[in-house]
């Protein structure tokens, strides 16, 4: 891993959020391959911003209850939090210009790495075989792995299905190797995490490389696809009772259609919601303000939306039960304790289902309160990231 510092359970208050400056969180872990390869550009991005911005690592197998605290359901995802609280979030890879802009969008201000011409791209570089050569190499992989799915499912440095299509790790390289866009990659790989495993993950890419036009420039992509996410009706539903964050989520809605609108409407918009936030506990309004902080160019500002939508069934269902983070931090200390027991009395530790019975055992109310958002939650999230990555390869096939 690379040079930042590592932050504990007992070290974070400290480290993170009694910090004076903002602090980019690495959630990693020593399994993780993306997470590894994501390492030599999160030391590049450092050192852009020393004495403005703290960078630190936190290993989610030995520090659980700061990965449940922030909800964090894959990795590798980076926090940008300031005084302990999220303003940004990044999951998956990116290159050290994208990182290093996604921090500018927070702090206002203006970092020079060298980018790619993305305009100059074109899909697996304009030849036919190239795309044949990639896609089977990638189908006879996945039917390795289905043959042997004890398998490590990659080598090396390489971490996903998009790396081993390019033979790079590096997400600049990939893009010159594929002819396809870093921001396009990043949305891509993003959305692959909600494929369930890394097989299911590596299908969902090979399905989309092959729905790819060989010659297509792809870089409006994130930008169409940001318009019909805002537009979900999952999101509408909930927005229907949240005035604020309607009328936030309907000016990015047309700063991103390309609808006029007055800098000054959009800044008094911004302004309610976020006095009306910092009164209530609002994931939805929180979430779109979130993404409102991101430079309009920025395309992270989609994995924020994708990370709020596929979210907002989890959230209304802890506020059923007012499922707090003092109840994560309790919940994730109540299953590590189990686990140290039973590692004292020389006996493997329960997994998942297994475990979370143990703790109905001894607390039936955090068990059920856990169990009520959880089970449902994750079912939701799954599935409404799924069919926002269906409509990323119906899109896809539209670009030529």
């Amino acid at each position: 891993m690379s040079q930042l510092k590592d932050v504990t359970e007992a070290s974070f208050d400290a480290d993170v959020v009694s910090n004076s400056r903002p602090v980019l969180v690495d959630l990693w872990a020593e399994w993780c391959g993306p997470c590894k390869a994501l390492s030599p550009t999160l030391k590049k991005v450092s050192e852009q911003f020393v004495g403005t911005v703290d960078f630190v690592k936190v290993n989610v197998d030995e520090n659980a209850s700061i990965r449940d605290r922030f909800g964090v359901r894959g990795i590798p995802t980076l926090l940008l939090l300031d005084k302990g609280v999220e303003v940004g979030r990044v999951v998956g890879s990116r290159s050290a210009a994208q990182l290093a802009k996604f921090i500018d969008g927070y702090l206002g201000t203006s970092t020079e790495l060298p980018k790619l011409d993305a305009s100059q791209l074109k899909a697996f570089n304009g030849n036919p075989a190239k795309k044949q050569e990639i896609v089977a190499s990638l189908r006879s992989l996945l039917s390795r792995k289905h043959a042997n799915l004890s398998e490590a499912m990659w080598e090396g440095d390489l971490s996903g299905a998009i790396q081993f299509a390019a033979n790079t790790a590096d997400m600049d390289d990939c893009a010159l190797s594929l002819g396809i866009a870093s921001d396009v990659l990043s949305v891509v790989e993003t959305l692959s995490t909600y494929r369930g495993t890394h097989i299911g993950a590596a299908e969902f890419v090979t399905g989309w490389l092959d729905a790819v036009e060989i010659g297509a420039t792809l870089t409006a992509i994130p930008g169409r696809l940001l318009i019909q996410v805002l537009r979900n009706a999952r999101l509408n539903d909930a927005l229907s009772t949240n005035e604020r964050a309607q009328a936030v989520r309907d000016q990015l809605l047309a700063l991103y259609d390309g609808a006029p609108t007055a800098s000054a409407e959009f800044a008094a918009s911004l302004g309610a919601a976020k006095e009306q936030a910092a009164k209530i506990d609002d994931p939805i309004l929180n979430g779109i303000l979130t993404a409102s902080a991101v430079p309009l160019s920025d395309p992270s500002i989609l994995a924020q939306i994708v990370f709020l939508v596929t979210n907002i069934r989890s959230a209304q269902l802890r506020a059923e039960v007012d499922w707090t983070g003092q109840d994560e931090a309790r919940f994730a200390e109540s299953m590590q304790g189990l686990v140290n027991e039973a590692i004292a009395r020389g006996e493997q530790s329960g997994r998942g289902d297994a475990l979370l019975e143990l703790l109905r055992q001894r607390d039936p109310e955090l068990a059920r309160r856990f169990a009520h958002h959880y089970f449902e939650g994750s079912e939701a999230r799954g599935a409404t990231g799924r069919a926002i990555g269906d409509a990323l390869i119906e899109l896809t096939r539209t670009f030529h």
